[in-house]
């Protein structure tokens, strides 16, 4: 995460001799947090709220943002029958992560700019999963806890409308792949609307 921000802090710096546009921006989202891949066909799957700041500079049609995103909680239950008894557990997953956007304005001449763009991300996922075991006459609960930094990219589509000459509303969908371990695939994917100021 650390190597991410330097490579965006660098790249902003250069911005500023380029007489860059510089702006500030806040998102709120709503989006899907989903996994594919797990064993037994499992799968997590929850909606959530997603927000998110950002920082960023524009030169010309091109942005580049630098941004801290909540991608928010999902959670998930199970239910095993065993042949001597059955395991069942209730699964929590926490994401969050700074990126790294590129955004491509295309100019209409008109209060309304739409835009695409791609991102890159340091993601930090966190899964905890609460297991309860019945084996025959006996019953065990256990926590495990996995935590895992992991490199994830995406896009977006969005336009923007200039309520004043430094303020804009910004809607936009997006669809993210958080990270990838052992076969096991983290999506979000949703809509997030906000307020750029620019400076």
């Amino acid at each position: 995460m650390k190597k991410l921000l330097v490579v965006a802090l660098g790249a902003l710096a250069l911005a500023s001799t380029a007489q860059a546009e510089w702006y500030v921006q806040g998102n709120l989202g709503y989006s899907k947090i989903k996994t594919s891949g797990l064993e037994d066909g499992g799968k997590i799957s929850d909606k959530t709220f997603t927000p998110s700041v950002a920082v960023g500079y524009k030169m010309a049609d091109w942005r580049v943002a630098v941004d801290y995103t909540d991608y928010g909680k999902a959670k998930d239950s199970y239910h095993y029958v065993e042949e001597y008894g059955y395991e069942s557990g209730k699964v929590d997953l926490k994401a969050r992560g700074v990126g790294v956007a590129a955004i491509y304005d295309i100019d209409l001449n008109s209060a309304i700019t739409p835009y695409v763009g791609a991102r890159l991300a340091l993601n930090k996922i966190k899964i905890t999963d609460h297991i309860t075991e019945k084996k025959r006459d006996s019953i065990e609960n256990t926590v495990e806890r996995d935590t895992s930094t992991k490199l994830g990219y995406g896009a977006l589509l969005g336009a923007s409308y200039d309520l004043m000459p430094n303020l804009a509303a910004d809607a936009a969908v997006e669809y993210n792949i958080l990270g990838k371990e052992d076969g096991v695939t983290v999506k979000q994917y949703g809509v997030k609307a906000g307020l750029r100021y620019t400076f």
